[in-house]
């Protein structure tokens, strides 16, 4: 019994040093608990309450704050610049201090944003198994009411449905004016944007006008795959043969070279020759091993914010947006994500992995 006394003494002595250890190691890496960078245990605080400080951060707020960073940053570039962010929805609302089973509109939020992209508002791709493509009715109802909110206190709202056939794409626009919302009927199941779709055949409410803002834009086209395009000048022709007041593409043509500044000034004239509006697409919940950021040695864990890669994807993996370091590669730098793309000409931005907080909540 005795032998048995000494060893489990001798354990919890090593569990206390590696748990300490471990704390400092984080603190070192620069590990943001409620915003803050944290730097290396206080005097009499134990491991516990210091690995609780770090644990204890507000997903949905870290965001918000994440958000409006990028938000400041480009409108001191551009006053003009415009920030829309595909889904985040639940980010327009935050729970009443001391009675957080009731919530108010984000004031300071919404005013950082000018719009948001709403995935499968009321058609999505089937899921698994199944051949149903209309969103789930309690979905439907809580996006709706939180889209018809932003759209009340100034916000732009866009929807982008799933349309397997012109009966849809129709049900789509109607659906979409009646609420006030701009509409975008995508044809691929597979969620991939990579082509100019046929139906509607021409875009809803084409606008031979000169459009400068969002406030003008009637129609959108969503075109971020541009894999079917060899050359740069290729995609170029393409969307210079539409009429779409508004497109969002990637930085990146297939996947490899930024498109040039040239031809994202290219981008911003429709066929009847009138400007349109020209966004990249940014994502700040996830990494990708692809893109300009990433450096030799990167992975899971190294720096310490980048996570484990995604189930489809071995390539895009998940971040902990909150810490600081991950937000200078996005923002704030002149070397940030959002600053090239201020560099390479685009009127705005359109955050993607914005629901990444979902996937902590979760944890």
């Amino acid at each position: 019994m005795g032998g048995k006394w000494i060893f489990l003494k001798l354990a919890i002595i090593v569990c206390v040093f590696l748990s300490v250890n471990d704390t400092a190691a984080y603190a070192q890496a620069g590990i943001r608990a409620q915003g803050r960078d944290v730097g290396q245990t206080r005097r009499g605080q134990s491991a516990q309450d210091l690995l609780r400080s770090l644990t204890n951060v507000n997903h949905r707020q870290e965001m918000r704050k994440f958000i409006l960073s990028i938000s400041r940053f480009t409108r001191r570039l551009d006053p003009n610049f415009i920030v829309m962010t595909q889904g985040g929805l639940e980010l327009l609302e935050k729970a009443n201090a001391g009675d957080e089973t009731t919530s108010s509109p984000s004031a300071t939020y919404i005013k950082a944003i000018d719009g948001i992209i709403i995935k499968g508002l009321n058609f999505r791709p089937p899921p698994k198994g199944k051949d149903d493509i209309k969103t789930e009715a309690k979905a439907h109802t809580q996006m709706l009411r939180l889209a018809k909110m932003g759209k009340k206190r100034g916000l732009k709202i866009w929807v982008s449905d799933f349309a397997p056939n012109k009966q849809i794409a129709k049900d789509i626009v109607i659906l979409s004016k009646a609420n006030g919302f701009i509409p975008f009927a995508s044809t691929n199941a597979n969620d991939i944007f990579n082509t100019i779709p046929s139906i509607p055949s021409r875009p809803v409410n084409e606008n031979p006008k000169n459009v400068t803002g969002l406030k003008v834009a009637n129609n959108f086209l969503y075109l971020t795959d541009t894999s079917n395009y060899d050359r740069q000048e290729d995609f170029v022709m393409a969307l210079n043969g539409t009429n779409f007041d508004a497109v969002i593409t990637d930085v990146y043509h297939r996947g490899r070279r930024p498109f040039t500044k040239k031809n994202v000034q290219s981008f911003k004239f429709k066929r009847v020759g009138a400007r349109r509006l020209v966004f990249a697409k940014m994502n700040i919940g996830y990494a990708e091993s692809s893109l300009y950021y990433w450096k030799p040695g990167w992975g899971e864990g190294n720096p310490p914010y980048i996570g484990s890669p995604t189930p489809t994807n071995p390539d895009k993996y998940s971040v902990q947006y909150w810490y600081q370091a991950w937000q200078d590669v996005i923002t704030s730098k002149p070397n940030s994500y959002v600053y090239g793309i201020y560099k390479q000409g685009f009127d705005g931005v359109v955050i993607d992995g914005v629901d990444a907080y979902r996937f902590f909540e979760s944890q």
